[in-house]
């Protein structure tokens, strides 16, 4: 899955065990990519809406860091266009088989 800074994404995964920041992600939440990292082959992002303090137990061997969030966590957003047709079609009823 592809994502990119700007993005809105929902979080699908909470769950968080051992260290963790003080500040995390609610289920069905829906955030911003404000930046990403690798490290090891891992790809990790940081969110708009939610700052953590900087700590060396994030970092480890990387240093002081804000902790951030794996991608598997998250998933895009999907905007769907609203459409009234069904609800104008109920207002505006056929004529059909309707005699005169």
């Amino acid at each position: 899955m592809t994502f990119r800074v700007g993005q809105k994404v929902v979080c699908v995964d909470a769950t968080f065990i051992g260290r963790t920041p003080p500040n995390l992600p609610r289920l069905n939440g829906i955030y911003t990519l404000r930046d990403s990292f690798s490290a090891d082959g891992w790809t990790w992002w940081r969110l708009v809406e939610i700052v953590n303090p900087p700590s060396a137990v994030y970092g480890g061997r990387y240093g002081i860091m804000e902790p951030a969030f794996a991608p598997s966590r998250f998933r895009p957003v999907v905007s769907r266009q609203t459409s009234i047709e069904i609800f104008t079609a109920m207002l505006n009823p056929s004529k059909q088989g309707v005699d005169a």
